[in-house]
């Protein structure tokens, strides 16, 4: 048979039919994660609490969604009201033979410590606000072995004042972890006065 009377089997026709049609029914969607400034991220939590998570599990929805829930224990709580033990919900997460990972949603093992600052969801669970911006890591300085979290953007105080972010800022250092929650506090707090000010 010539090249030009040649067909490709049927085998090879169905194959790439039915590439066509599962490429078809793929939904594309693109995440943008825009910075927030840390004042705004502690002034939209309505929870802020340090904690160790003790327990992750990941469950499919009735819609195919796959999302994770990390159990913390609470050690202290900075702002509102928490149980002793807060549940919070991430996108993403392994469940069904299926992995799902969201740009910009933080993952935790157990044992992992951090401060949270969450706020609940149009279900009630309760959210890191802006994702990773909402989880501020707890680690253990390997020269001291003192427990740190990295010092957030904070214009005046942890950088430099005029919101610029200047390479090598000596205040950009690690913070102990009493010195973070002081900041937490002292920058919620600030909030509401400004807040009582205006009125």
């Amino acid at each position: 048979m010539s090249a030009a009377g040649y067909t490709k089997p049927m085998s090879h026709r169905l194959l790439a039919t039915g590439i066509a049609i599962a490429l078809a029914s793929v939904t594309l969607t693109a995440n943008i994660v825009v910075p927030a400034e840390f004042r705004d991220v502690v002034t939209s939590a309505t929870v802020i609490v340090r904690g160790r998570v003790t327990d992750v599990r990941s469950v499919i929805a009735p819609d195919r969604t796959i999302s994770s829930f990390a159990t913390i224990a609470v050690e202290s709580v900075l702002k509102g009201d928490a149980p002793n033990l807060a549940i919070v919900k991430l996108p993403g997460g392994e469940a069904g033979g299926v992995r799902v990972v969201r740009v910009g949603a933080p993952t935790f093992k157990v044992g992992d410590r951090a401060v949270f600052l969450l706020k609940p969801g149009a279900d009630n669970f309760l959210r890191p606000v802006g994702l990773s911006m909402g989880v501020y890591r707890v680690r253990i300085d390997p020269a001291t072995g003192a427990e740190t979290i990295a010092a957030p953007i904070v214009a005046g105080r942890t950088a430099t004042a005029g919101q610029r972010v200047v390479r090598g800022d000596v205040r950009r250092r690690p913070m102990s972890v009493s010195e973070f929650e002081s900041l937490v506090q002292m920058v919620s707090l600030g909030r509401a006065v400004r807040r009582g000010i205006r009125r």
